[in-house]
Formats: structure tokens, sequence, C-alpha cells
């Protein structure tokens, strides 16, 4: 990413989803999440221009780590995991009263599970997990979905109907495996305006890009994660940073479970405490910095 039920945390689904307009939550240490976004060109850009003319008329986003790039049309503006524009930037938006909900997310790198890669012969078992994730509730239906290509790799295109009310949202996920682990788009705009923003979701899916860099330094992460469930006692940058990667994937699943104000701001709360701890930590985390974590991650169990 059901997305509003939990996930074994080996699943490629967990976590790959945001629902009516609430991002998931991306990774908080600096290096594993998605920052700035570095501006190109200065050409006016009709959102209704096919993808050949995106090309010359885009800017790129690139991450702060440096592990991947995608590009989007300038009329898309950064968008932030909390709507009072604080937190990580997680994608790019092009919502306004006129547009309705608009947005654009790139997430992973995810465990695939039993996914080893996608093709057209498991398509169907894909397709199925997703709908299961995704259309918990009467109003969001599976439409469609095809073969395509992302990262060089055969993928998934998945397309949901959200009806809200008079509103018919379209809620779009094109899913792959790459170098042995689960990425996806997540784009949403309403039924209406597919023709104005589907070409935006197309141009994302064909320019993001992984840098070598990320493949090996996923490749560490994973040896020192499984080296380092070690106690908080010998804490570590790479265990701080595999528990607030936890802290984030445990309040994306509770804001797809519960939307309510008062999840929101215990969402907040966890987030703010960790990234504090974060920022006190730096990079020679204490044993207690690992603890405080643990600490979070159980008040969102």
């Amino acid at each position: 990413m059901s997305v509003l039920t939990a996930y074994p945390p080996s699943s490629p689904f967990q976590g790959l989803f945001q629902l009516n307009g609430f991002c998931s939550l991306c990774r908080l240490r600096e290096r594993v999440s998605m920052r700035s976004c570095l501006r190109f060109g200065f050409l006016t850009l009709a959102l209704a221009m096919p993808i050949e003319c995106f090309a010359q008329n885009a800017e790129t986003c690139t991450a702060a780590d440096g592990s991947y790039t995608f590009q989007y049309p300038q009329d898309f503006t950064l968008s932030h995991m909390f709507a009072d524009g604080t937190g990580d930037v997680t994608g790019v938006t092009a919502s306004s009263m006129d547009n309705g909900d608009v947005s654009i997310t790139f997430l992973g790198p995810r465990d695939p599970g039993d996914i080893a890669e996608v093709s057209e012969q498991n398509q169907q078992a894909i397709v199925d997990e997703f709908t299961k994730a995704i259309a918990v509730l009467s109003s969001i239906r599976f439409q469609s979905s095809k073969m395509t290509t992302m990262l060089g790799q055969p993928a998934v295109d998945m397309v949901f109907t959200n009806k809200r009310f008079k509103t018919v949202a379209i809620n779009r996920y094109v899913f792959t495996v790459h170098d042995g682990k689960a990425y996806n788009f997540e784009c949403i705009y309403r039924e209406e305006k597919a023709e104005q923003f589907a070409p935006a979701c197309d141009f994302a899916v064909s320019t993001v890009s992984m840098s070598a860099a990320n493949a090996s330094s996923s490749d560490d992460t994973e040896e020192d994660s499984s080296a380092g469930t070690s106690a908080a006692g010998s804490c570590t940058e790479q265990e701080l940073n595999r528990r607030t990667v936890e802290v984030t994937e445990l309040a994306s699943s509770l804001l797809m479970k519960d939307q309510s104000p008062a999840a929101i701001a215990r969402v907040k709360e966890a987030y703010d405490a960790a990234a504090g701890i974060d920022a006190r930590a730096g990079s020679q985390p204490s044993g207690q910095d690992c603890l405080d974590v643990d600490a979070i991650i159980e008040t969102l169990r």
C-alpha cells in the first residue's frame, strides 16, 4: 500500500498508499526522506499538453539523499506530510478549488515480500492485493489495470474510482519491483480532470530513476538492520534510522484506519517526538535515543 487494516511487515503494500488526500508518511531520516525538489525551467505549462511537451517544460524532484529523481509539470508544487505545510516533502500537487485534490507521490523502497518481480503472470495477484487494500469502502471500486514500465521494469498500472458525494476521484497506483525492492507511484485526481492530469502521472512514471548509490546503500541498510535488532545499548545511526522508519510506517497505517482529528493529532505528536529525537541524536545516537523511539513505536501499535 488491506490499507485500512494492518499488513504484515513483509508486505510490499503496507505504507505505499495515501487515501482521500492524506499522505502516507515517508521516512523521517534526512537521507531516506523526500525533501527539497530542484526546480528547472521557466516556461508556462498548460497541463493538458501531451507528455512529449512536458520534457521541455518540467521540474525535477530529487530526493535529499539523491536516491531517486522524477520530473513533473511546472504547474505542480511541493506537497508536505501535514496539511499545515509542515513535515517532509512527500510529492507534488496541483490541488485547488477548481482542480480538487491532485497529487503525485512516489513511495518506496519496500520489502517486496513474495513478489520477486512484476509480470503479466502475476498481474492479477497484484491487482487483487491492491484491491483488498484500497477498495475497503463501497464508494471505492477497482476500474482497470494494464501493464506498463517503470524504473526499467514491468509494472502494473491500476485505476480505482472513489465516489465522494457528487465527485468521483481517480486513485491510480503504478507498482513495480526494482533491484529486489517494491516501489509505487500514487496519483490522485478527479475523474472529469483525467484528460488534464493523467499525462502528468504518466510523465512522472516514465521519468523516475534510481541512483546507483541507492542500491548499495539499500543493501548496507538491510545488513545493518538484520545484524542490528540489537539492544538499545548498541544504538547506531543505522539502528535509529530503522526505528524511525517503523514510526512512519505505523503512523501511516494508523491514518489509513482513522482520519479523525484525534488520530491526526496523535500521528503528528509521534512524528514531532521522533523528529526531535532524531535532531538530538545527530550522527552519534545513544542507547536512550533508541529506547525513546521504541516508546513512540509502542504508542502507535
